[in-house]
């Protein structure tokens, strides 16, 4: 069995009681039947509190004000300090480690929705790397895996975080261009032409295909009231979701109010090129989370042929992330720090990455609502860049 991991992978180290916002509280954690199966024999005291602070019917830990019924006052795991690291459940034993599984290969992330793994995934400048490791488990065959498709998108993804991380080239072009490059290529997937993206890859590659394409993104440009509604439209979209906390809906309301009720369009774009501006010396952190998106999402397309809807989702989630990064610089008075970035983008993906019913909402929305049309999203990332 293969498995591929970004190159920090192995550098998380919990942060346990020191942690900002323990993954202890907040969501319900499901427990694997195996664990279930260890709780119930489990013997003593301690095996009668694991017993009676089950939801045995759904097969999750019991909650008390938000938190996990096993989780102490010192902000530590009871079940690791009484019983051993062994009695823990697979997801408390796996977090903040994220799996997508495929035919012989497992990719394995750090979930942004852990602020110190977030710190991992956006605090370097240097380039996000992967690394490949073979280990002796078995093989496995699935049941009507395109194995030609996933190997196709592989390349694809290849490519992508080539353009990610061309830095001589903002990064809004960054993401437009693949946001036209993924478009192109979805056609091809859908007529089954998986034969002539070896020919299209290289053909994106050359310097005429990038001229080509600035030439056409020149009149998404500078349409800034555009943008502007096209951003506020698309922040909208998050309130269709679940809410795990109260805390973040609010937020969010708040958030949305200041940026896109109480600025006039004039003060609004004012304020955009004044924090863009402050923050350019970081906007390799927008990089990064560009890159965590594309990995953990372009491959899984292998499984609905749907490539483009991944990466509209890998562009907007980004975009929402910038302009909490603007409203919160706003709120603080113009100012924002690294500690700032962690809490806005641990908080976001807390709230999206750890709900099916959000996660297959926003699939929805990125196949379906015609807010995310490649020319919308164009204008949602090239809206306020000057023109070329």
């Amino acid at each position: 069995m293969e498995y591929t991991y970004p190159t920090f992978f192995y550098d998380f180290e919990c942060e346990a009681s020191d942690c900002s916002d323990t993954c202890c509280k907040g969501w319900g954690i499901a427990i694997d039947p195996v664990s279930l199966k260890k709780y119930r024999k489990y013997p003593g005291f301690f095996g009668n509190r694991l017993k009676n602070s089950i939801d045995w019917e759904h097969g999750y830990f019991e909650q008390y004000n938000g938190r996990c019924a096993f989780l102490n006052e010192e902000n530590l795991c009871d079940i690791y300090a009484e019983a051993g690291k062994e009695m823990l459940c697979k997801t408390c034993t796996r977090y903040p480690r994220h799996y997508e599984e495929y035919e012989n290969l497992r990719e394995i992330s750090l979930s942004l929705s852990c602020p110190a793994a977030a710190r991992l995934i956006l605090g370097s400048d240097k380039k996000m790397e992967f690394l490949n490791e073979c280990r002796k488990t078995p093989e496995e065959e699935y049941e009507q895996f395109d194995f030609f498709l996933f190997t196709k998108l592989g390349e694809i993804r290849d490519y992508f975080y080539e353009v990610v991380q061309d830095r001589e080239q903002p990064i809004e072009d960054r993401m437009a261009l693949i946001l036209a490059v993924s478009h192109d290529l979805q056609k091809r997937i859908q007529r089954k032409q998986l034969y002539a993206i070896d020919d299209l890859l290289k053909r994106y590659r050359t310097p005429a295909f990038s001229k080509t394409a600035n030439k056409k993104f020149e009149k998404y440009r500078n349409q800034k009231t555009r943008h502007r509604e096209q951003i506020k439209h698309m922040f909208r979209t998050l309130y269709r979701l679940e809410v795990l906390r109260p805390s973040w809906h609010q937020s969010l309301k708040r958030r949305e109010k200041r940026l896109y009720q109480e600025l006039t369009r004039e003060e609004y774009h004012k304020i955009s090129q004044e924090f863009a501006a402050y923050y350019q010396e970081k906007q390799y952190e927008y990089e990064q989370l560009f890159m965590y998106f594309l990995f953990n999402h372009v491959c899984t397309a292998v499984y609905d042929q749907d490539l483009f809807s991944k990466v509209k989702l890998s562009v907007f989630h980004t975009l929402m992330i910038q302009k909490l990064n603007l409203a919160v610089w706003l709120e603080q008075g113009k100012s924002f720090t690294f500690e700032d970035q962690i809490k806005i983008a641990h908080s976001y993906a807390r709230e999206i990455e750890h709900s099916d019913p959000n996660l297959e909402a926003i699939d929805h929305m990125m196949a379906e609502d015609e807010l995310f049309t490649l020319d919308k999203l164009l204008i949602a990332v090239l809206g306020e860049t000057q023109l070329a």
